[in-house]
């Protein structure tokens, strides 16, 4: 493997975080309960109950797929609609999971930079008590969205109040949920005041593997344990899962590295300016860029750099900066975009 090349592809290519490898080697001692059964998965909720409320369910999985299609199929009953934008993880790059296991209908919904417009939601929902038409069951957003923009509270909480009167759920898909409430510099308890689920991504910040889903305002934990079960998603060793989650949470370093991914993007977008060849196609809040470039182009740079053509039709690629990427990589990828441009 060429290791040499620059690499803004996903964060799935990066390796495991210190922190995170460290996390790991310290819970792998002893004999301990199985399948969460465990002190370090008792911590670790514990923790994130401190971050997100007293009042939240906690479930870890293996990936984000699985995550997804758990938390999902909690919440809903097997007529509903489930509604996204067309770009949403669930309807573009989940396969048949999603409908498989929940047995919904998903609808997808017009968007703008990734988010759900609230007005072509509501236009959505003119079938309910329909016998003939599934239900409105969950609305799904993604946040930061495929496009690496940010929700902002009161977009969150619009959506919400739609969901409120028309006895849905708001389930929130976060891969990389850490770099939004970064973006937002709020806390996680106040990004999460208006969701009712929430997969919560550990792999995409830095972890080695592991995603945790969150239901908000529960009063009998532990209710949907059957499911993660059916989910095929119960880690007998969860305690490798859940240790990680921990030390995410621990120091607020989940904070330090959203903010570092964070802020390479917005670096490339400062510097990429000066490249006349390349424009950047949605506002940088996050870690995702999506630029304008040629499909020659981006042939030729795939000698020296690894990162996605997304859109064939608009021109699209999409840069991902994760938590092993540097500065300097970043200035040495806008130099070659110039000089091979």
């Amino acid at each position: 493997m060429n290791t040499q090349l620059l690499n803004f592809a996903s964060e799935n290519y990066a390796g495991v975080q210190e922190d995170m490898m460290k996390a790991i080697a310290e819970a792998n001692t002893g004999h301990v309960g199985s399948y969460g059964n465990d002190p370090l998965t008792a911590g670790a909720i514990a923790t994130m109950k401190q971050h997100f409320g007293d009042d939240i369910d906690v479930y870890f999985a293996f990936n984000g797929t699985g995550a997804n299609n758990f938390g999902l199929s909690s919440a809903t009953k097997r007529y509903d609609a489930i509604y996204c934008t067309e770009v949403a993880h669930i309807y573009v790059d989940e396969s048949t999971a999603p409908e498989a296991f929940t047995g919904c209908r998903i609808y997808i919904i017009k968007s703008k930079d990734g988010k759900i417009d609230p007005q072509a939601l509501k236009n959505s929902l003119g079938r309910k008590g329909d016998v003939h038409h599934p239900q409105p069951g969950v609305v799904s957003i993604t946040q930061p969205t495929e496009y690496g923009t940010v929700y902002s509270l009161d977009e969150i909480k619009t959506l919400k109040d739609i969901c409120k009167e028309n006895g849905m759920l708001l389930h929130v898909d976060g891969a990389r949920f850490f770099n939004a409430v970064a973006k937002l510099n709020v806390s996680l308890k106040q990004m999460t005041e208006h969701m009712d689920i929430l997969t919560l991504g550990g792999t995409k910040a830095g972890m080695m593997f592991g995603e945790a889903i969150i239901f908000f305002n529960q009063k009998t934990p532990g209710q949907f344990r059957f499911q993660l079960k059916r989910s095929m998603q119960l880690a007998s060793k969860n305690r490798f899962i859940s240790a990680q989650f921990g030390r995410m949470l621990k120091d607020n370093l989940w904070h330090d590295l959203a903010i570092h991914c964070n802020q390479l993007a917005k670096q490339f977008e400062k510097e990429i300016a000066a490249v006349p060849a390349i424009k950047v196609a949605y506002p940088v809040e996050t870690n995702a860029v999506f630029i304008n470039m040629s499909k020659a182009l981006y042939e030729k740079v795939q000698q020296h750099a690894r990162f996605y053509y997304w859109n064939d039709e608009r021109e699209e690629a999409r840069l991902i900066f994760a938590f092993n990427n540097t500065a300097k990589e970043v200035t040495e990828f806008v130099q070659l975009l110039a000089r091979l441009s």
